[in-house]
């Protein structure tokens, strides 16, 4: 069904500053900013975006076209629940302990899946005008207010990636600026639509740029990973003797980065987030996702070791978590393969009692889908797995996917989720026969 779509209007400025649920017009310390933005860019699309978001919802009931004239939250609530989408904005200080940080407002599902979707944040227009952030992201040094406005935009940013958020907004009422993370190879760009209250011939309304990007975050969000810490650490260790005597105590935890084993099996360590630099998003698949990151030295001048993780939200999906334990320990018992046919396998680890991941050797490239496996490349694949077949198990999932090639041509097999012992020969010939088809 299509909603009947007036422009939903909102003209009541007074109700909006003042309304005693969602002012929040106090000035407040800077919390928690991220000062590695490298882009701002405008959100082109945002007006056709939010409209197509609001006539796809399924609506309850046709909305009026006359004119809100009450405070724009309470507007907001009211057409986004009149539109099927159930949840509310949660204030700082609500008790949810799946917020990481203290934003001024986060919007929520309900109860049972209380994870942030998106964040916004408040700022009075005495202490951030927000007339043009893209002239302060430019040109911070202009002018005080074009430091203040910047020092509001880092802070929403750093909201809306300590919550893995895609959407966000930054308001002072006069301006608000709805923000989208995009996922580049830096991993460091946000897209901005700016709505001026009460401007001349808006492109939309306040209150419709609102609900639409409600409606959007709802729909299609980031992998979020709730804390239960009520404020992230320093997302670094500190560059002085007291922050490398931390982050060396933090490595010897983490096994240096040499796996033990125990038992025939792999420990599963505490990594501490401060030593995660998290650099680029591989995949994004169901309760995980894939990410390159580096892990530091601990010494000063030493190179980082790059490493591919594999990371589950256990809180999320315990089953995931199980499932990455299999890995781990087909990894334990492909060990002598480790560096020549599946990748060097440098720890399994927990974050937080909250995320688990697989640290591991970076092995190239999958092959791609539509190139032309010659003979070469064809006994390079069979010999890699014939090795895993000589050790008695088999791999379990035969794909392009999961044959790797380093730029000097070495092939790997990664991804051993559903590596096991075979349990006959013909599964070993079975699984042979896969890759003469790929």
């Amino acid at each position: 069904m299509e909603t009947t779509l007036p422009d939903l209007p909102f003209t009541d400025y007074g109700p909006a500053v003042l309304g005693q649920f969602h002012s929040a017009v106090r000035a407040t310390p800077w919390k928690y900013p991220r000062t590695d933005l490298q882009v701002l860019r405008p959100w082109t699309t945002f007006p056709a975006d939010i409209h197509d978001a609001i006539q796809s919802a399924p609506a309850f009931a046709t909305l009026s076209s006359a004119a809100f004239s009450i405070g724009l939250p309470g507007s907001l609530d009211r057409v986004v629940n009149r539109l099927g989408v159930v949840g509310d904005f949660q204030t700082e200080g609500s008790g949810n302990t799946t917020v990481i940080g203290s934003p001024d407002f986060s919007w929520v599902m309900d109860r049972d899946r209380p994870h942030p979707k998106l964040v916004v944040e408040y700022k009075p227009w005495w202490i951030a005008n927000l007339e043009n952030l893209p002239a302060a992201f430019e040109n911070p040094g202009a002018s005080i207010h074009s430091r203040q406005s910047l020092d509001a935009l880092e802070q929403v940013y750093g909201y809306m990636t300590f919550n893995d958020n895609k959407f966000g907004i930054l308001s002072n009422w006069h301006h608000a600026w709805f923000l989208r993370r995009v996922e580049t190879s830096h991993c460091k760009t946000l897209e901005y639509f700016h709505v001026e209250l009460g401007g001349l011939n808006p492109p939309v309304s306040m209150l419709k740029a609102w609900v639409g990007l409600v409606l959007l975050a709802d729909g299609d969000w980031f992998y979020s990973s709730p804390t239960p810490m009520r404020f992230p650490p320093a997302r670094y260790f500190a560059n002085n003797a007291e922050g490398w005597k931390d982050r060396k105590k933090a490595i010897r935890t983490a096994g240096d980065y040499h796996a033990p084993l125990v038992d025939g099996t792999y420990e599963c360590l505490e990594l501490d987030f401060q030593l995660c630099h998290f650099d680029t998003s591989t995949s994004r698949d169901g309760p995980g996702c894939v990410m390159n990151v580096r892990l530091p030295q601990p010494n000063p001048g030493g190179r980082d070791l790059h490493a591919v993780c594999k990371i589950v939200d256990v809180l999320h999906d315990p089953d995931a978590g199980d499932l990455l334990r299999d890995e781990a320990d087909a990894y334990a018992a492909l060990q002598p393969l480790q560096g020549s046919v599946i990748p060097t396998f440098y720890g399994f680890y927990e974050v937080w009692g909250i995320l688990r991941l697989l640290a591991l050797e970076p092995v190239g490239e999958a092959i791609p889908e539509d190139e032309e496996i010659d003979e070469t490349l064809w006994n390079e694949m069979r010999d890699a797995l014939q090795r895993i077949h000589d050790a008695g198990y088999i791999h379990g999932d035969i794909a392009r996917r999961n044959f790797c090639r380093t730029e000097e041509g070495t092939v790997f097999l990664v991804d051993l989720e559903r590596c096991r012992l075979a349990q006959d020969p013909s599964e070993q010939d079975d699984e042979m026969d896969e890759v003469d088809s790929l």
